[in-house]
């Protein structure tokens, strides 16, 4: 299908992103506003698009693509022999027989539309309609299924033509546009603008919703993220919240906050004031699982939680470093894989590592900045059909032509390729010689191989985790971050034991720095002022637990923190591997429990001896442990 469906179709093909085409959207209309072209942008919805579709021309798209006549039967026996029955008093009542549409649902019905809506795009394409022009690049429409965009002139008479086209393919294919939800956008420069509204039935907007993403010829507002800021808060509100631990809370925001955010991020550049409203929500519901608090105290930074585990974090990616990942995905993309997106950035700006001119809009100036920081981690090759470009790009040893020898006047955009023939360098003779022997060393690769490739250790293909790691690359390394996220760790304790690591534990001596007026004695021991370092593991009470549960631990001259009872698991030589996750378990099982000890004796004013709190952590452990394969002694110690 990637062979035979034309590059402006987005959805449901291999490697091709809706969100590719809401970016080159919002790049058409950018810089046709700042043109001042004379082009509108009109958005088409198919009235029920999936229920009229004529089968006989999906079976006839089939055919004049190619498609075996055996394949075309099966296509046939699988979507016209479809019955529909209606339920009366719970039982089905008869059949009816259906004579078109496609099967919503049908794993098989998206790519069919493909093929149908195809055809729009070979009509378009091929009856003098005049789309949009930039140089050498041109376009028409975008489609993602039948979400249809189009671009064209500002004209009555292009305007006609257009609907003629609408007309044709409604007649042929069963689809007809809903012409109430249409609607059109056109630059402010544009003087008739009636006349073209009239001309295509639409009605005039200032900014079009394109896939669930705002795109407009004029600059997109802050309340028009609304929709995102609406939903942010919707799934965040309600009974969620209350029903969740604090590792709910974050797995939560993990796997569905994110993944809300992530797809406008892929297709906007969101505000910072948005961006500080999606922190200060999440935060909220994270430390406090309620949303509409006005101030209450929370001692962990934002910041430290979106960092990586082995950061310090609790690896909840921050939007920067989603930005900065899919950034570095898109160019990645761009140099690997040919689509229209790619073809509008290597003929409107060149490079991603040339400096971009005042003209660029915020997305490649976004771009260039993620190019930049990344530019250690990429490795150029040349190819017969590479489109670095020759000047800016970093092909030559890991430099820039423009560094080495100043050709960026002579040259521009131009890409490499140009200058290979039949596999071998053909460099034009206004090229000094140090340049030319220079460049006629590099290799020329086969055209197998990607042209520019992200350097990972492993050596393997990078993933979008390597680059959002990337991010954090400046960061230092945490030293106990094996110790809480090992192989074997339960986040519901890790947390916690993250929480008392950070100093995220609201203690008595914390809450009394910070002016909040509370008894200050340890309520386990009632000896000692209440700090972390005393609970874990100072304070009697919870060293006779944790003595209770790693008898080894008593050989320690005294008391140990939190940290030197880590370091000493960590350092036995007579433990393996297996051994120090269980010690690693059942320390931070063990602070969770003496935490919550802790709180029922302050609010709910109930105690419980130390060995019946042994009683519940072992009960915890052995839950995790008798899981373990091929572990009996584990099993045993408990």
């Amino acid at each position: 299908m990637p062979l035979i469906i034309k590059d402006t179709q987005a959805g449901f093909i291999k490697t091709r992103i809706s969100t590719d085409n809401i970016i080159l959207a919002q790049e058409i209309l950018s810089f046709a506003n700042k043109g001042k072209k004379n082009l509108f942008c009109a958005k088409f919805d198919i009235r029920k698009a999936f229920d009229t579709v004529s089968r006989d021309f999906v079976l006839a798209r089939l055919e004049q693509k190619g498609i075996p006549p055996l394949f075309i039967s099966w296509v046939k026996a699988c979507i016209c022999d479809v019955n529909f029955s209606v339920i009366v008093n719970g039982a089905l009542e008869g059949f009816i027989p259906s004579t078109a549409g496609l099967r919503q649902g049908c794993p098989l019905s998206p790519y069919l539309f493909c093929f149908v809506m195809d055809a729009f795009s070979s009509l378009i394409d091929n009856n003098h309609f005049m789309g949009a022009h930039f140089g050498n690049f041109k376009i028409s429409h975008l489609l993602y299924a039948d979400d249809l965009l189009v671009f064209g002139e500002a004209s009555p008479a292009n305007c006609d033509n257009l609907m003629q086209i609408i007309s044709k393919f409604s007649k042929s294919s069963g689809l007809f546009m809903n012409l109430d939800k249409s609607s059109i956008m056109l630059p402010s420069h544009i003087i008739n603008d009636n006349s073209i509204c009239r001309s295509l039935g639409l009605n005039h907007k200032e900014i079009i919703n394109y896939l669930g993403i705002p795109i407009s010829f004029k600059r997109i507002k802050i309340a028009d993220f609304s929709p995102l800021m609406e939903e942010v808060s919707r799934k965040l509100s309600g009974w969620n919240a209350s029903l969740l631990s604090f590792a709910g809370r974050l797995q939560f925001l993990k796997f569905t906050l994110l993944n809300s955010i992530a797809y406008w991020i892929r297709g906007s550049i969101l505000p910072k004031a948005v961006i500080k409203f999606v922190r200060r929500i999440a935060s909220k519901f994270l430390f406090f699982g309620d949303i509409t608090v006005v101030r209450k105290l929370h001692l962990v930074a934002w910041d430290t939680v979106c960092k990586p585990k082995n950061k310090g974090g609790l690896g909840l990616p921050s939007i920067p470093a989603l930005q900065y990942g899919y950034n570095c995905s898109l160019i990645h993309r761009i140099y690997t894989r040919k689509f229209p997106l790619a073809d509008w950035v290597f003929m409107i700006y060149g490079s991603p590592w040339k400096p971009p001119d005042s003209k660029a809009t915020k997305f490649w100036k976004a771009i260039c900045s993620t190019a930049i920081d990344s530019k250690a981690n990429w490795t150029h090759f040349v190819t017969p059909s590479s489109p670095s470009s020759f000047v800016w790009d970093y092909w030559c040893n890991k430099n820039r032509i423009v560094d080495l020898f100043s050709l960026s006047s002579i040259f521009g955009n131009t890409s490499v390729s140009k200058f290979i023939v039949d596999g071998s360098w053909q460099l034009p003779i206004n090229i000094h010689s140090v340049a030319v022997n220079c460049i006629s060393s590099i290799i020329i690769h086969d055209n197998y191989r990607e042209c520019l490739v992200w350097d990972t250790v492993t050596g393997r293909k990078a993933k979008f985790k390597d680059f959002v790691s990337d991010y954090y690359k400046m960061l230092p390394l945490c030293q106990w971050d094996c110790f809480i996220w090992h192989k074997k760790h339960i986040l519901r304790y890790s947390v916690y034991s993250w929480l008392s690591l950070v100093g995220g534990l609201k203690t008595a001596v914390e809450l009394n720095r910070r002016n909040i007026d509370v008894e200050i004695t340890c309520s386990l021991c009632n000896g000692y002022p209440e700090s972390t370092g005393h609970l874990f593991f100072d304070c009697s009470y919870s060293h006779s637990v944790i003595t209770a549960l790693i008898p080894d631990c008593a050989s320690i001259l005294l008391r140990p923190n939190l940290m030197q009872l880590f370091d000493w698991v960590n350092d036995n030589p007579n433990f393996d591997a297996r051994t120090k996750w269980l010690k690693y378990l059942t320390i931070c099982c063990s602070l969770y429990f003496i935490w919550r000890e802790r709180n029922d004796r302050r609010f709910a004013l109930t105690a419980a001896s130390s060995s019946s709190v042994c009683v519940k952590i072992k009960k915890a452990i052995l839950a995790k442990v008798i899981k373990w394969r091929k572990d009996n002694s584990m099993q045993d110690l408990f």
